[in-house]
């Protein structure tokens, strides 16, 4: 498979995971198993900067195709990103209400990660 397709689909993979609590936040809380009691508009207002912040780290991928150096550099920035994720849902596994939805992001974070450092080897 081309390595450019592969980036592309990075970045694509990032920008819908990023829309998904903007356009269909109900839908987004039950996948990730958050306790129902907790979609509220406060919920919803924190999920929808996550979900920006998502949207512009694909962006930031696709602006840089064709630059391996600075493709590089944003693939080990995704991947702190993901990692500074897990770090801060990592307590929640604690407190029965939000281990289920921990558990979820918990997954998509170190896969998201382990995701963008296998394709930054590749680079």
């Amino acid at each position: 498979m081309n390595l450019e397709v592969v980036v592309y689909a990075m970045g694509v993979g990032r920008i819908l995971i990023g829309l998904a609590p903007i356009a269909a936040p109900r839908l987004t809380s039950k996948l990730l198993r958050f306790p129902e009691e907790h979609d509220n508009a406060s919920a919803r207002l924190m999920g929808r900067y996550f979900g920006i912040r998502d949207v512009g780290l694909g962006v930031l991928t696709f602006h840089f195709v064709g630059d391996v150096a600075a493709l590089r550099w944003l693939f080990l920035f995704q991947a702190a990103t993901d990692g500074a994720d897990a770090f801060a849902t990592a307590p929640l596994l604690r407190d029965p209400k939000t281990r289920r939805a921990a558990l979820a992001c918990l997954t998509f974070a170190l896969g998201g990660g382990s995701l963008w450092l296998v394709v930054r080897s590749l680079l």
